[in-house]
C-alpha cells in the first residue's frame, strides 16, 4: 500500500479498510507508537504490519475511524466500541466470504488511541457441518452427538480458533436434520443469524448475563441450547443441570486441550459425578495456515515448504484449515474423573486408549502439501 503520501484521511481510512478486506484480514490494528503510527492486519491469524504513517497524522486517522464508527470524537481519555455500518466503494466480498460486521474498538494509551476494527465474514463454504474440514471419525462424533436428546458437547481453543463457527454449522446441522426443534442460543455477541434458531444478545453490562438468561430459558421449553462461552462457575453449573435434565446443550470454554476442560469444570467446583453424567465430549480445535497455491513449493522430502508472493501478501501462506482432536467420555475416563486425577494421569487414559492429539490430526494435512510441520508445531503450542 502506498498511502503515506496521502492528505486526505478519509480516502486513506477507506483505502486501509478495503484492502484489508480485500485480502481477507479478520483485523486490522492502528496501533501508535512515539514516532508513528502502525497498520497491521491479522492474515490467517498472524499480524503483519502493512502500513506505517506519520505520527502527524496520526489522531485524524483514529477520529475518521471514530466517526465510521458512530463513537464520541471529543472523548480521547475512554474506551469506545462501535459499528462500522460501510464504507464508500467497498467490495461487498473477499475471498474469505462476505462481509457481515465491523466492528471497531478504540482504547487510550500513552501515545494516543489505539483503534482495532474486527472484520466479520460469512463463507458459505463453512456453514455445512460437512464442509468445516474434520477428519472423518471426528465429524462423524459430531452428528452422533447432534442425534441425541441429551448431553453437553465443550468446544475448546483459543480465540480465532473456528469454534464459533463449529457451533453455528452443528445448529444449522441439527434444523437440517431434526425440522421444527427448539434452538436457542445465548451469544455474546450475536456473531451471525442463524435462520431457524432464537438467538438471545447478551450484553456484558447488562442485566441479562449467561446464568440469568440460561434458568430463565431452562422454563421456555427449549430442546437445544447453545451458550456462546462458559466464563464462570455459575454459568457451568447451570450448563451441567441442563444437560442432565433433559436438553442437548454445546457451548465454548478456553482450555488448551480436552484434558484441560475437564479439569476446570472440576475447579469451578462441578461435582465430579456431575461432570462425568452431563458430559457427552470434548472437542478441542485449532486453525493452521494454508501454504499459498501460487507460490508453495517443493522440497527434496517430497513436502511443501512456503515461499511469497503478491497473491499472500508475501507470507507464503493464504487460507486456513481446520485440526481438531475429539475426546467421548466412556467408563474408564468417567473413572478418572471420579477419582478427581490429575492432567498427567487423565493425558495417561487418554493415550492408552489411542487418543489421537492435535498435532497427530494435523499429519494428514502435511502429507496432503496443504500445510508444513512448522505450521502444524506452531499451532499446537498455543
Amino acid at each position: 500500500m502506498k498511502n503515506q503520501a496521502k492528505s486526505n484521511i478519509p480516502e486513506l481510512v477507506d483505502d486501509i479498510l478495503k484492502e484489508a478486506i480485500g485480502f481477507g484480514a479478520s483485523d486490522i490494528h492502528f496501533e501508535p507508537t512515539s514516532t508513528e503510527l502502525q497498520v497491521k492486519y491479522r492474515l490467517d491469524g498472524t499480524l503483519k504490519t502493512v502500513e506505517v504513517l506519520p505520527a502527524a497524522i496520526r489522531d485524524n486517522v483514529i477520529s475518521r475511524l471514530k466517526v465510521l464508527g458512530n463513537l464520541l470524537t471529543y472523548r480521547n481519555d475512554i474506551p469506545q466500541e462501535g459499528r462500522i455500518e460501510g464504507i464508500p466503494g467497498q467490495p461487498v466480498d473477499s475471498e474469505s466470504g462476505h462481509v457481515i460486521d465491523k466492528r471497531l474498538a478504540v482504547f487510550p494509551t500513552i501515545h494516543g488511541q489505539r483503534a482495532v476494527v474486527r472484520i466479520f465474514y460469512e463463507n458459505e463454504s463453512l456453514t455445512e457441518l460437512n464442509k468445516l474440514g474434520f477428519n472423518p471419525t471426528i465429524e462423524s462424533a459430531l452428528k452422533e452427538f447432534a442425534r441425541k436428546n441429551q448431553g453437553i458437547l465443550l468446544l475448546t481453543g483459543p480465540a480465532g480458533s473456528g469454534k464459533s463457527t463449529t457451533l453455528a454449522a452443528l445448529l444449522r446441522y441439527i434444523l437440517e436434520q431434526f425440522p421444527g426443534k427448539s434452538i436457542v442460543a445465548l451469544e455474546d455477541p450475536v456473531e451471525r443469524a442463524i435462520a431457524g434458531v432464537t438467538q438471545v444478545q447478551i450484553e456484558s453490562r447488562g442485566e441479562m448475563t449467561f446464568p440469568v438468561a440460561l434458568r430463565s430459558l431452562l422454563r421456555q421449553d427449549p430442546e437445544v441450547l447453545m451458550i456462546g462461552e462458559i466464563r464462570d462457575a455459575e454459568t457451568a453449573k447451570i450448563a451441567i443441570e441442563a444437560g442432565l435434565t433433559g436438553h442437548l446443550l454445546m457451548s465454548t470454554m478456553h482450555s488448551g486441550n480436552c484434558s484441560g476442560a475437564l479439569l476446570r469444570l472440576l475447579e469451578m467446583n462441578i461435582e465430579p459425578y456431575q461432570v462425568t453424567s452431563g458430559i457427552s465430549a470434548i472437542l478441542n480445535q485449532r486453525l493452521v495456515r494454508k501454504l499459498c497455491e501460487h507460490c508453495k513449493k517443493k522440497t527434496a522430502d517430497g513436502h511443501y515448504e512456503s515461499q511469497g508472493c503478491a497473491k499472500c501478501h508475501n507470507t507464503g501462506y493464504h487460507g486456513r484449515v481446520l485440526l481438531a482432536e475429539m475426546v467421548e467420555l466412556d467408563g474408564q475416563l468417567r473413572k478418572t474423573i471420579l477419582q478427581q486425577s490429575d492432567m498427567e494421569h487423565l493425558e495417561a487414559v487418554l493415550e492408552s486408549r489411542g487418543h489421537m492429539k492435535l498435532i497427530q490430526d494435523g499429519r494428514r494435512l502435511v502429507s496432503a502439501g496443504i500445510t508444513t510441520t512448522d505450521e502444524i508445531e506452531r499451532v499446537c503450542k498455543t
